[in-house]
């Protein structure tokens, strides 16, 4: 009888992202948030219409770059699963005077007629940037038109989501009542998300039985989910030098060649920018 050779090898689970808030690691209270303010008052129309509360208008995740923004946005129309439609700022641009207009109109009018919508725009701050003496009047048009598209556009059955890196940029009059209505911010990872990204990012690599990915997370504090792929892509490259597994020692010798991407100074100025939402 032929014994069958054992490995050291610690088996990661296999990578299915599942659908929903489900495949969004961590994150409690951010998920938790996501519920009740969108999720459940969409599931719940005629409990909220009884009452005459409002449905959610424009959704703004905003925070870090890095911190899985886009992602989440995508995880919350699954939740949700209306007809989703998601752009990025180049898909409206033109070279015509008021072609980028047009495209705004067409964009909504599609959301309308295939309502009920979400239209996911990501890093939209480039699509409604403040207006000001320095903006082209075009551009100003084109602000103008957005605003304009969006202003209400739930009792069309259209939800927009937007996500940017910085709120700040964007035209203040997007960011009130009866346009993006919730702001919510996304932060950096908490500790059990970033279990999760340490072992999504070893999946299907060869990882040494020494791997504790909660001690990875301890770290690991302060990093944002790319700051984490570039260090299992780094550990890989110098486990395959090795022609060794990817061991606990490994990854920590690749935490100590990456420096947290985003600075105390960049984090306290998304802060401040929080705690001045929540006034």
């Amino acid at each position: 009888k032929i014994k069958k050779k054992t490995s050291n090898k610690k088996r990661i689970r296999k990578s299915i992202t599942p659908k929903g808030f489900d495949g969004v690691a961590g994150m409690v209270e951010l998920k938790e948030m996501l519920n009740s303010e969108i999720i459940y008052p969409l599931q719940q129309q005629e409990l909220y219409e009884k009452y005459q509360i409002a449905l959610p208008n424009g959704i703004l995740l905003y925070g870090p770059p890095g911190c899985g923004k886009t992602y989440i946005a995508r995880k919350l129309s699954e939740e949700i699963d209306y007809h989703f439609i998601e752009i990025l700022p180049s898909d409206l641009a033109s070279t015509y005077i008021h072609g980028s207009q047009k495209k705004i109109g067409e964009l909504f009018k599609n959301a309308r007629e295939n309502a009920p919508s979400i239209l996911f725009i990501d890093e939209i701050d480039a699509v409604i940037p403040k207006r000001s003496g320095k903006l082209d009047h075009h551009f100003s048009s084109e602000v103008n038109e957005f605003l304009a598209q969006l202003g209400d556009c739930s009792m069309d059955g259209i939800i927009v989501i937007g996500t940017t890196n910085r709120p700040d940029q964007m035209d203040t009059a997007a960011l009130r009542t009866g346009r993006f209505d919730k702001k919510i911010y996304v932060p950096l990872p908490d500790s059990d998300a970033r279990c999760e990204l340490f072992e999504m990012y070893l999946t299907k690599r060869p990882v040494a039985s020494d791997v504790k990915v909660k001690l990875l997370s301890a770290a690991t504090d302060g990093y944002v989910a790319s700051d984490i792929k570039e260090i299992t892509n780094i550990a890989a490259r110098m486990a395959m030098k090795e022609k060794s597994d990817i061991t606990f020692k490994i990854l920590i010798d690749s935490i100590n060649k990456i420096k947290p991407s985003l600075t105390p100074e960049m984090l306290d100025e998304y802060e401040a920018f929080n705690k001045k939402e929540q006034v």
